[in-house]
Formats: structure tokens, sequence, C-alpha cells
């Protein structure tokens, strides 16, 4: 599982294309919930990379089970596309940036049980 995910970063880094960033949700997100369809919250941009039957675009951050994005919501789980984001806020469980050119994934451990009481295997490696 770690080879698929290193995968989706590579093609990310390669075409410079928010699809990969689709790709890249679209299987970390179930993983986390146990939800048939996962309600996200997200800015209208990222909309279209959403359009599987698990996922339910909400338009309001309190009815959402993940929030993507550097978007602030009381007590829901965020997964950030912003280092320092990610660094500063409470709520964010996890983070893909770039670095240096090179991309980055990583979730925090405490978040991740807090919001959804587990840590799937396929992600231990990007636990810290």
């Amino acid at each position: 599982m770690k080879k698929f995910i290193f995968l989706i970063l590579i093609i990310t880094l390669s075409f410079g294309d928010i699809k990969g960033l689709g790709k890249l949700f679209n299987y970390i997100f179930p993983l986390l919930s146990d939800k048939k369809v996962i309600k996200i919250y997200t800015l209208p941009i990222y909309y279209k990379y959403f359009s599987s039957n698990h996922f339910i675009i909400v338009k309001d951050c309190n009815k959402s089970d993940i929030i993507l994005g550097n978007i602030k919501c009381d007590n829901k789980p965020v997964f950030s596309l912003n280092y320092n984001f990610y660094r500063n806020y409470k709520n964010v469980f996890g983070v893909f940036y770039y670095r240096k050119g090179r991309p980055q994934l990583k979730f925090k451990k405490d978040d991740l049980i807090k919001f959804f009481h587990k840590i799937p295997n396929e992600l231990k490696g990007y636990v810290e």
C-alpha cells in the first residue's frame, strides 16, 4: 500500500496536476471512515475531484465528516494542504504539501485516534 501512495505522489509531482490529489484523497479518506458515504466540506475548486459514490460534498462544515483545505471549523477533522496550517491549527489530522519540490504526506497520531479511533495500517508510515 505504501507503494500505491508513493506512486500517486510521484504522478502528482510529475504532471503537476491536481487530479493526482483527488486520487490520493479518494484513497485516504475511505481508510479513515467506516461510513459508506463520507461527507466532505471543501472549497469549490476541489468539488470535481470527489465524484465517486463514496463522497457527498456538503455546503456546511458542521455537517461534514472531513474538511479538506485550510478551513477552520470547530470539532471537525481537517486535512490540510499547507504545512503551517497543519502545525498551528488543533483539528488538523493530516497534511499534503511540497517541500523542496518533493511531496510530503503526514498525519498526527493523536488526532487520527481522536477523530477516527484508529490508525490504518496503510498510513502508519506517515504518522508522526
